[in-house]
């Protein structure tokens, strides 16, 4: 266990500040709080790297115990910390005001009543140097362990002892450990408008400038955004058109096809059936089943699949093609055929004669 002299920061508040006649400050402050803090090993006088930060727990039971509390009485008040604990020796140098009465708890903060005699002490708190450090002597004990606010810790102070108070620019508690003081400054408000037709007021005109470019920037962000959808949407609407129209197309062409398809289909079964062969059905698969029926009734066509029936009906197909009644009766329809164009060309032949006699009567006469 180590005790040495540190120098705790507390930040605090100004808010109620009064003025003895001799101008003296008064006013409360917060000036320690509970919980953990930061120290360099270098400030704890302790060995290794001395820029190494470890961390300190303050718990309730200390920092609110009697005899540290009273010691607050009668602390001085610096400007800085001095470079010693302040002393007969130096208290002439040092001290620009003095704690009166005992800390007393305030949450996790002690609260100290101040009074404040410097006149330039003064002047540094009105200027912003708004902020308290406690300078004390304390047992350090190596102990590692975790705090309430789940954080770790290395060390745990125990019996502090205050020596003085001092004003600085930034302290370790936090600026919720501020001087209390209800000193109020004139605020100029510059008022801003929005689109929505909404005002508000901020404190100056950098700040106004700050906001007006900001809704600036989202307002031309909008428009551009709107226009990228205007744009897009008209695309969109295009292909859409383009969709359309592919897709009548695409209707059209696969109704020709199915209809080529089961013409095609019916002709075959035509020829492997007989003349005979009719079927309604405009599947293809079912016309073929039913043609495959008609010349195979001893198989059971009902749950063959469409691929054995399309084999099927291609091999008999190709089976009636190749038979004599087939190319006899091909042969016929082409006779029939030829006969029909001759026959054709016999009544064009007439007709062509009939109308060159009949020109001739007429000029002879």
């Amino acid at each position: 266990m180590t005790r040495i002299t540190i120098q705790d920061k507390s930040t605090f508040k100004v808010t109620s500040r009064e003025f003895t006649d001799e101008g003296f400050l008064k006013v409360p402050g917060r000036v320690a709080k509970t919980g953990t803090q930061q120290y360099t090993r270098k400030e704890l006088q302790l060995d290794g790297d001395p820029n190494a930060v470890v961390t300190v727990y303050r718990p309730e039971d200390e920092v609110f115990k009697a005899e540290s509390l009273d010691s607050y009485n009668g602390a001085d008040i610096t400007v800085r910390h001095p470079g010693e604990l302040v002393n007969a020796k130096n208290y002439s140098q040092t001290s620009k005001g003095v704690v009166r009465g005992s800390g007393r708890r305030d949450g996790d903060f002690v609260l100290a009543d101040l009074v404040i005699k410097d006149q330039v002490a003064i002047d540094d708190i009105n200027a912003g140097n708004a902020e308290l450090s406690a300078g004390y002597t304390a047992d350090y004990v190596e102990q590692e362990g975790t705090a309430p606010n789940g954080e770790n810790y290395q060390y745990m102070q125990r019996d502090i002892k205050i020596n003085h108070v001092a004003i600085v620019p930034m302290g370790r508690a936090g600026r919720q450990a501020r001087i209390f003081d209800n000193q109020r400054r004139e605020i100029t408000m510059t008022k801003v408008t929005l689109d929505s037709g909404r005002s508000v007021d901020v404190q100056d005109e950098a700040t106004a400038l700050l906001v007006t470019d900001a809704l600036d920037r989202l307002n031309k962000e909008i428009t551009d955004s709107k226009a990228d959808i205007e744009r897009h949407k008209a695309t969109i609407d295009a292909k859409d058109e383009e969709i359309k129209t592919l897709q009548l197309k695409s209707s059209d062409e696969e109704l020709k096809t199915r209809v080529e398809r089961i013409a095609k289909v019916k002709s075959g079964a035509l020829k492997i059936v007989g003349d005979q062969f009719t079927s309604d059905s405009v599947d293809d698969v079912e016309i073929m089943r039913s043609a495959m029926q008609a010349v195979r009734p001893a198989t059971d066509w009902k749950d063959k699949s469409p691929e054995y029936i399309q084999a099927s009906f291609d091999m008999a197909l190709e089976s009636a093609e190749k038979s004599p009644e087939h190319k006899a009766k091909e042969q016929y329809q082409r006779l029939a055929e030829d006969g029909e164009r001759g026959q054709q060309l016999t009544n064009d032949a007439y007709e062509d004669y009939r109308k060159r006699m009949s020109t001739q009567s007429t000029q002879e006469a």
